[in-house]
């Protein structure tokens, strides 16, 4: 005997997919009044906007097919102060076997300031001189749209003219919440008291990856992250960077730095601490040591979800103090 599928019972929701409630309290209708005129000029014209793609020579319209460009105004094209405020781009085609009737669908799409950006979705049945279209969807200030056009058509010379009333129903949703923005705590700096502090440009998120300049000792420290609004940013290199020194490490998306054990050397030529070595390890490997170990150590462990995620340094000729950004929580 077949049995009914319990919650339980559901597959989990992919990646891609995101669902939730939404209140109807928070839900906005706003209604468009539009009154406009659509001007179709025919092929045999000049400066028509449609072309016919398909004619089988039908004694009525069935199975002819037409692109259409229509030019759409705010009033008369007879008037001096008209303006084009959109284009009704789409197809129309022939959909009955004994009758003038066409099927239609095109998006209205506004070109004027005020609406640039913003369509309508339309499409419905065009037959005699006057009738009704659908509005299905929209875009820009128009998302979400329902709702009707009505038309009166006027035969011209060289097309025709219809007169329309666009009469649409928007929804209107409450903005995404902002994400919780988690701050990362600067620790250090180790090595020279002097010099100006080298700083990253926003809060990082993640760290991506690290380049390190190495021989006897740390020559310059270059690093790349993800900033707290999802861009990723390039850091350094802080030093004198030589291509023949030049380690790069790319941490994997499971893979968080979660100590940095370094030691500092007084400087042989200068009368400043510099950063003779680097080690960093992560919850996958450790990578280093980069430059020659010495007696002064300094060490930053981090502790349960916490992670590195940036650096802040001095640096002239070499990296001569080096302090690290923590985050609260790995979560990204």
């Amino acid at each position: 005997m077949a049995t009914t599928p319990t919650p339980a019972d559901a597959k989990p929701n992919p990646t891609y997919f995101q669902s939730s409630p939404v209140s109807p309290d928070t839900i906005q209708q706003t209604e468009v009044l539009l009154h406009l005129y659509a001007y179709q000029r025919l092929p045999e014209f000049p400066n028509s906007n449609q072309k016919v793609l398909l004619d089988p020579k039908s004694p009525y319209c069935f199975g002819t097919l037409a692109v259409n460009d229509w030019t759409i105004y705010d009033s008369l094209a007879d008037d001096p102060n008209a303006n084009i405020v959109a284009r009704a781009q789409g197809l129309h085609l022939g959909a009955d076997m004994a009758a003038w009737n066409w099927f239609i669908c095109f998006n209205l799409v506004f070109v004027d300031e005020r609406f640039t950006g913003s369509s309508f979705k339309v499409m419905g049945v065009i037959q005699a001189d006057q009738g009704e279209l659908a509005i299905v969807g929209g875009t820009g200030e128009f998302e979400y749209a329902q709702g009707v056009i009505t038309y009166k058509q006027t035969q011209l010379a060289t097309g025709n003219l219809r007169e329309l009333h666009v009469r649409a129903l928007c929804l209107s949703f409450p903005n995404p919440p902002k994400p919780v923005q988690i701050p990362a705590t600067m620790i250090g700096p180790w090595g020279s008291k002097s010099g100006e502090i080298l700083d990253v440009p926003v809060t990082p998120q993640r760290l991506e990856s690290v380049t390190i300049c190495h021989a006897t000792y740390v020559e310059s420290l270059a690093f790349s992250f993800i900033g707290q609004a999802g861009e990723k940013h390039t850091v350094g290199p802080w030093g004198v960077q030589h291509e023949e020194h030049k380690k790069t490490i790319e941490f994997a998306s499971s893979e968080f730095v979660t100590q940095i054990y370094g030691t500092m050397r007084y400087g042989e030529s200068t009368s400043k601490n510099i950063i003779a070595s680097l080690k960093i390890i992560t919850n996958v490997r450790t990578y280093g040591p980069f430059g020659i170990p010495s007696t002064t150590a300094f060490n930053v462990p981090v502790h349960g979800d916490d992670s590195i995620v940036g650096f802040f340094a001095r640096a002239g000729s070499y990296v001569e103090a080096l302090g690290v950004y923590v985050r609260p929580s790995r979560s990204n």
